[in-house]
C-alpha cells in the first residue's frame, strides 16, 4: 500500500476544516438571511398596486411580527456584521479549495461540496442585498416623514405666536415637543440612508463576488 502524500491529506483537512467554518458561520447568519427575504417580500406587495385580497394573499405565509417590523440601523449593522463574516469564512473555503490537487480522487467530491456551498453563499448575498434595499426604503420614507413633520412643526409655531396669551404656553409648549419629535425623528433617518447606502455598496460587490465563485466552482465541477 503506498505512502500517504502528506501534503494531499493537509490539503483536504484544510478544506473540510474551512468547510465546517463556513457551515458554523452560515447558521449563525440565516437568521438574518431569513428575516430580510421576508421583509424584502412583505415590503414589495405592500408597494405593488394590488388589492388587498392579493396583499393577503401573498403576505398569508409569514405570521412572525418581528417579519412586519421595519429596518434599523441596528438591524442593518448585525446583518453586515454577519455577512462579513461569512465572507470571510467563503474567501477561507475558495482558497483551501483552490490548493487542492485536480488529480486527488476526493477532488470531483470536494468540487461539489465548494458548488454547492457557493450556492447557499450567493442566497446569502442576495439576501443581504434585500436587507439594504428595505432599509432604504424605509429610509426614504422616513425623510418624508421628517419633511412633513417639519412643516407641522412651522404650523403649530406660527399658531403659537397668534395665540391669545392664556392658549399662548400650550400651544409653544406643544410646538417645542413637535420639534424635538421630528428632529430626533429625522436624525434616525438619515443615519439609516447613510447606513443604507454604504450597504447597498457593499452588498453589489459581495453579489458580484459570490457569482463570480459560484461559476468557477460550476466550471470546476464540469471539468472534474
Amino acid at each position: 500500500m503506498p505512502e500517504p502524500d502528506p501534503i494531499a491529506t493537509a490539503s483536504r483537512d484544510l478544506f473540510s476544516a474551512a468547510s465546517d467554518a463556513f457551515d458554523a458561520e452560515y447558521a449563525k447568519s440565516e437568521m438574518h438571511t431569513t428575516r430580510a427575504n421576508h421583509r424584502y417580500t412583505i415590503l414589495m406587495a405592500a408597494r405593488s398596486p394590488h388589492d388587498a385580497d392579493a396583499y393577503n394573499e401573498e403576505i398569508a405565509s409569514y405570521s412572525d411580527p418581528a417579519d412586519f417590523a421595519p429596518y434599523t440601523d441596528a438591524d442593518l449593522d448585525a446583518h453586515t456584521t454577519a455577512i462579513e463574516n461569512l465572507t470571510v469564512a467563503f474567501d477561507r473555503l475558495s482558497k483551501a479549495f483552490t490548493a487542492l490537487s485536480r488529480t486527488d480522487h476526493l477532488y470531483k467530491s470536494a468540487t461539489a461540496v465548494y458548488k454547492t456551498t457557493s450556492t447557499l453563499y450567493v442566497f446569502a448575498t442576495d439576501a443581504y442585498s434585500h436587507a439594504a434595499d428595505c432599509a432604504m426604503t424605509i429610509a426614504l420614507e422616513g425623510n418624508l416623514q421628517a419633511a412633513k413633520g417639519d412643516f407641522e412643526v412651522m404650523l403649530l409655531e406660527t399658531r403659537a405666536a397668534n395665540a391669545s396669551p392664556t392658549a399662548a404656553p400650550a400651544a409653544i409648549e406643544k410646538a417645542a415637543t413637535h420639534k424635538a419629535n421630528a428632529t430626533k425623528n429625522a436624525a434616525v433617518a438619515k443615519r439609516l440612508e447613510r447606513r443604507a447606502t454604504e450597504a447597498q455598496t457593499k452588498a453589489k460587490a459581495l453579489c458580484a463576488h459570490a457569482r463570480f465563485a459560484a461559476d468557477d466552482a460550476e466550471k470546476a465541477l464540469d471539468s472534474a
